[in-house]
Order: structure tokens, then sequence, then C-alpha cells
């Protein structure tokens, strides 16, 4: 589908589709961004903000390149049945594709998890990115499952004769179980790959200026020990990083739909 300045395509074979959108302005060819999604219904709660994103860069010259990962969204396949790996290789497509149409991806909006996402695809597909924003970017893949089980045991908590612990649900995924957590199926698999990444082990010397983007509710307060560790660990690695808090409410958690006009401008 084309349609003033954007272009929907599914990307790949049959039964391995993965759902691309490209916004651009209008140019017959520049540069892109790639926004790499956060994990789960965070997703679908940050569709708004970056649509609001995809305008402002309409705006100064700038595609963006939207991609739903396997198992999410429009693409094909089930979520019990992703993989880290088969979400890099989505990335890579998407990329490639972006620029058989001339618009080259150069740099990278990675939000929540998404930044996590967006700085293994860097390191293993060196895709020539010259700059990268994350928004509230998750730094330990296993405390985000830590923190996504941590739905299921407080909704169990809520069901007589019925209470969990995030040990108990670990111990499961151990052994093979998938679990369904708040409508999706966690499985082992994705599990591991995700508690195995770390973002600061993905960082290089070599890695692209980033600009560390953090929504807070009062912009007087100070930054937080953990946010001031994972900022002077980037930086000990190498890493040029511009960090810039900015007020608002928690869109990826927030129970309605929210923007935030500052966070875009600040992107």
């Amino acid at each position: 589908m084309i349609d003033d300045g954007l272009r929907a395509e599914f990307i790949g074979a049959a039964g391995r589709r993965v759902f691309a959108l490209l916004r651009t302005p209008a140019l017959a060819t520049g540069e892109c961004t790639l926004v790499v999604p956060p994990f789960a219904e965070e997703m679908n709660k940050s569709r708004r903000i970056v649509s609001d994103f995809a305008r402002r860069a309409r705006i100064e010259g700038r595609g963006v390149l939207c991609v739903d990962l396997a198992g999410t969204g429009d693409s094909d396949g089930e979520f019990a049945d992703a993989r880290v790996g088969r979400w890099i290789e989505d990335l890579g497509a998407a990329v490639a594709w972006s620029a058989s149409l001339g618009w080259r991806v150069t740099s990278v909006l990675g939000i929540r998890f998404g930044a996590l996402l967006a700085a293994s695809f860097a390191r293993r597909q060196e895709p020539g990115l010259r700059r990268a924003t994350f928004w509230q970017p998750v730094t330990s893949g296993a405390r985000l499952i830590e923190q996504f089980l941590r739905i299921r045991v407080m909704a169990s908590r809520m069901e007589q004769g019925r209470s969990e612990t995030a040990a108990e649900l670990r111990a499961r995924l151990i052994a093979g179980e998938t679990l369904e957590v708040a409508g999706y199926a966690l499985s082992a698999g994705l599990c591991a790959d995700i508690d195995a990444l770390d973002l600061h082990a993905e960082l290089t010397a070599s890695f692209p200026p980033i600009r560390w983007l953090e929504v807070v509710v009062d912009a007087a307060a100070p930054v937080t020990p953990g946010t001031q560790r994972a900022l002077e660990k980037a930086r000990s690695i190498g890493c040029q990083v511009d960090h810039v808090r900015v007020q608002g409410e928690p869109f990826w958690m927030a129970t309605e739909i929210v923007t935030n006009p500052a966070l875009v401008a600040a992107s």
C-alpha cells in the first residue's frame, strides 16, 4: 500500500512475513530512522507517540521506518514462537527493504526494550548508524522479564486459592513451560534469549552517539542512582551519551493512551 508518504508492505515469504511501515517526506530519497518497539503490551501503548514522532520527522525531512516484529502486531507468527534472533533478522530485512526504496537507515529510535534490541542489532549487523536515540531504555533483559512476570504474580494474588511467585514462574520457564502473562504466551526460549541481553554488553566505543531520554514525573528530582550508574557505565565503555530528562507520564504503562510533545521534540 502506498498513500501520500506512507508505504506499508509485508516483507518476506508467506508464514514469515513482517509488516513494515515507511513514512517519508516529500523527497525522492533520503535518510531514515528505524523505530525498534518495546516489549509486549508496551508496544501498543507506544503507537500514538511513535506516530507523533514520525510526523515531526517528516516535517524535518526524515523518513521513519516502523516494524512489527514476528509474532507481534500485523506480522506473521505467534508470540509463543518468537525469538530474539528472529527479531534481529526482521529488523535487518526491514532496513534492506527501506534502502531498496531509496531510504537509508542512518539512525535508530529504541523504545524501552527496543533500545536493548536496537543495540544488539547494531552490534550484530552493523547497519552503519550515525546516531541512536533511546526512550527510557531497558538495560537488563533479566530485569525486564522479572517485571513482566510480576504482572502475573499480582494477578494471581487477586484469585482465591491461587498465589504465585516470580521464582516459581521462572522455574517453570526454565523447565521448558510456556506461560501466559497479560495475554502474551511467554516461551522458555524467548525468556532465555531476553535474559541473556544486557545493554552495556552490546555497546562498544564505536557505537554511534546516544541521546538517552528519560521520562520523569518531576524534572527537578535528582537522577536516580540506577540511571546514574547506567550512564556512567556506558560512558566508561567509550560511548558518547547525552542524557536528557523530559517531564511527563510514563506512556508505556499508562492506563490511557498518552503522548508527550516535549519527548518528541527532544528526540
